[in-house]
């Protein structure tokens, strides 16, 4: 019999709400849930496709030993047993410095992060390795200079926009904002309002935009020096926002007084006309702004992302209603790590500091395969492939083989666990219970926490409950007393959760050296009751959510209701019993729920963190370096050299369905997305024929792929999809792109990879 479930994709941080149809235990269909309070009747084909993602022959069934080149099946205690003793006998000889912690919070997966990150605050480390240090880390250094929190920053207020501008971002396939295609029409569509696409490519964004923006791979920063400095130079700013919000703005007017907006134009490849025209649209208008990892992983990926929140500030149209705006989670993504604390650490061999607590991903390879006594030699990953995604393949690979331990916790076999000492074998968000903490359109502040829709295969365990078990066996949480566990599954009977929590937080008291645990006992002691350590983490986080106090959840119709009158007056029991109220809704409704709705004409001074409650647009560190940014400086590096003359972007979106999480090629099987994407023109001149193989040779090495011709490529752009190069079902697809990166090219402010400007020469491949 088929049944119809709902639950929330897995394959990108939009988490778009699902339905599913389940028989006999399987996927056998996939629609949009037209009840998700925020996607409503929309998701791409990556959604629509789950089913690949759950079933398929490399899926992992239990714990794995390796033993000489081989792995041997074993139980979960003695994996959970085995991983303690070796890890513990390391950290003490070593230190906590030579563990890390890599991956967690999958896109729309964050149970994991919330148990596996306490565990290794409790061993003492502050190495955690993830997708922020990717991607996000020059955007959140960013925000968290001109803001004074790394976590939170702006993106596009949708509904009130008349200028829709994406930056670097192939939105229209990428997605990366809600209900993009809907949006991103419907905004073409109105004569009113506007699409602007900023990107080397005519891309399908930039197809569907009223402006394209078309500048030489690489100039960005230049082009965004350039602007501002027109907008200043023709007294377009808006004075009175910059009077009353900026601590500092005139410590920043000698960065574009006087600077050479002809030159830097025509470095950029942009007409003087076109450029000022967009001044004057952003300096007129209510605009927008969606960037992504053509910005983020591209050059001066810091300083772009910051200039980028300098447009918005002089412009007026920073955390504005009808600008741009934060989107409030219910959650932190985590701390708020200021470089210049001694008490953050930076890594020994790169000397390189965290953002919002996560190390550039560049660094891993070489702190693990460093000389020096204090480096990397055990790693524990959870739903990452850093072998394939990480900067530089072959230096991840050869720094995973010299590790003392690696631990893998993955859904299928991929190119890390096959160099792992233990595999782990986990559920995914259809198997299990899940939540993400990306979940949010403005101005409501949603929730979704997935059930389950599918029942218990094999030995498969959740993510957070084996970070619990590994946490457990290495000591970090004692056996906790029978009274407890009663008192939890007490609580959950009666439906009277805040009782637990009274008890608990005595138990605590009693016993100030388990406070700094005291989220793992509650996925321990909790979980049990609610079935689900995931379930107890949501439960945790939404209790103790720092929105609980700000009014934005009374405003989506919530009360602390008619439970413990008593304790309603208490200044931190009241919020606790609210958010109880709010979790309830969340699990009777796995559609998702607006739990909050934020505050539009407040948004800007509620996320000002300076104590003096002001903008602070200046830093020595871009101080610094904005100045080498010239048009003489750059033509030299935009040119390229005789040996690489061609730039590569390592990473492409494309409507082919595939991406990393999702490694079955079934998903794409009537497609060829494997390609490197040229222009014609430069095929013409290299004498190279649609589809033939060509050679692409970075400083770092080579891959082989079959040419496609497209015009949506600049001329001396090429790109490659960065999904490729994995093993399924015993076969090979593709070449993995950071085979040709290098861990080394990366950012120098925050450390994100430039994966999206890699010099490069293409050649002919022989025919055999």
């Amino acid at each position: 019999m088929r049944t119809w479930k709902k639950s929330q994709c897995n394959m990108c941080g939009l988490a778009c709400g699902l339905e599913m149809e389940i028989e006999n235990n399987e996927i056998v269909n996939v629609r949009p849930d037209p009840d998700n309070p925020r996607t409503k009747r929309y998701c791409c084909r990556k959604g629509r496709a789950a089913k690949y993602y759950q079933t398929n022959t490399d899926r992992l069934n239990y714990p794995q030993k390796r033993v000489g080149n081989k792995f041997i099946r074993i139980t979960w205690d003695q994996a959970f047993q085995e991983i303690a003793e070796k890890a513990s006998a390391i950290i003490r000889e070593y230190g906590p410095r030579s563990f890390a912690l890599c991956g967690c919070a999958l896109a729309s997966a964050h149970s994991d992060a919330a148990v596996a990150k306490p565990l290794m605050a409790a061993l003492g480390s502050q190495y955690y390795y993830g997708p922020i240090g990717i991607e996000f880390a020059g955007n959140w250094w960013s925000h968290g200079k001109i803001l004074g929190d790394q976590n939170y920053f702006t993106e596009p207020d949708e509904e009130k926009n008349e200028v829709l501008l994406f930056w670097g971002s192939n939105s229209y396939v990428s997605h990366q904002i809600s209900e993009a295609r809907r949006t991103i029409r419907k905004f073409s569509e109105d004569p009113n309002r506007m699409v602007i696409d900023v990107d080397p490519r005519m891309s399908e964004t930039a197809r569907m935009s009223d402006m394209h923006i078309a500048p030489q791979p690489g100039s960005d920063a230049l082009l965004l020096r350039a602007m501002i400095s027109i907008i200043l130079k023709r007294g377009w700013q808006h004075q009175d926002f910059l009077d009353l919000w900026a601590a500092d703005y005139d410590k920043i007017i000698p960065w574009f007084d006087g600077f050479d907006i002809i030159g830097a134009l025509q470095v950029c490849g942009t007409p003087y006309v076109q450029i000022e025209e967009f001044c004057r649209i952003l300096s007129t208008r209510k605009w927008g702004l969606h960037q992504d990892l053509g910005i983020f992983c591209g050059r001066h990926s810091t300083l772009n992302s910051y200039l980028l929140v300098i447009l918005q500030a002089v412009t007026g149209m920073l955390c504005v209603s009808g600008g741009n705006i934060v989107q409030d989670a219910f959650k932190h993504r985590g701390p708020t790590t200021h470089e210049e604390d001694p008490a953050v650490w930076r890594t020994v061999k790169t000397n390189r500091f965290p953002v919002l607590g996560t190390y550039p991903a560049g660094c891993l390879s070489q702190e693990i395969l460093s000389d020096h006594p204090q480096r990397l030699r055990i790693l524990m990953t959870s739903r990452t492939n850093p072998i394939r995604s990480f900067p530089d393949s072959k230096a991840m690979k050869k720094a995973s083989e010299k590790l003392d331990l690696l631990v893998v916790i993955d859904v299928c076999e991929t190119e890390t666990t096959r160099l792992a000492d233990y595999i782990l074998p986990g559920k995914t968000g259809y198997e299990s219970y899940e939540f993400s903490m990306f979940q949010a359109t403005y101005p409501h502040v949603t929730c979704q926490l997935k059930h389950p829709v599918l029942e218990q295969t094999a030995e498969r365990k959740e993510d957070a409950e084996i970070w619990l078990g590994i946490a457990k066996a290495m000591g970090v949480i004692p056996p906790m007393p029978e009274y407890l566990y009663q008192a939890a599954e007490k609580s959950v009977a009666e439906n009277d959760r805040i009782t637990f929590m009274l008890t608990l937080s005595k138990y605590i008291e009693e016993h100030q050296e388990l406070a700094p645990v005291m989220s793992l006992i509650i996925a321990e002691v909790m979980g049990k009751a609610m079935g689900s350590a995931a379930r107890a983490m949501i439960w945790a986080a939404l209790l103790t959510s720092h929105l609980g106090t700000t009014g934005i959840i009374e405003r989506a119709g919530f009360s602390m209701g008619d439970k413990h009158k008593q304790l309603q007056g208490h200044p931190k029991l009241s919020p606790m019993i609210l958010m109880d109220n709010v979790f309830q809704a969340v699990d009777d409704h796995p559609e998702g729920v607006v739990i909050g709705i934020s505050y539009r004409e407040t948004c800007l001074p509620d996320h000002i963190f300076h104590e003096d409650k002001k903008l602070h647009l200046y830093c020595d560190e871009i101080n610094n370096y904005i100045q080498r940014i010239t048009p003489e400086a750059e033509a030299i590096v935009i040119k390229g050299e005789a040996e690489f003359p061609m730039v590569l972007s390592a990473g492409r979106h494309s409507d082919g369905g595939h991406n990393a999480t999702m490694r079955n090629p079934a998903t794409y099987q009537y497609r060829q997305p494997y390609t490197v994407a040229i222009n014609p023109e430069d095929a013409t001149e290299l004498n190279l024929e649609n589809s033939q193989n060509v050679r692409v040779v970075t400083k770092t090495g080579s891959v082989v792929a079959p040419v496609e011709y497209t015009w949506q490529t600049s001329r001396g752009y090429a790109l490659i999809p960065h999904h490729f190069g994995f093993q399924f079902d015993g076969k090979e697809y593709g070449s993995g792109i950071n085979e040709v990166t290098a861990a080394k090219d990366m950012d120098e402010l925050t450390g994100n990879p430039t994966l999206r400007f890699v010099p490069c020469r293409i050649e002919a491949v022989e025919r055999s």
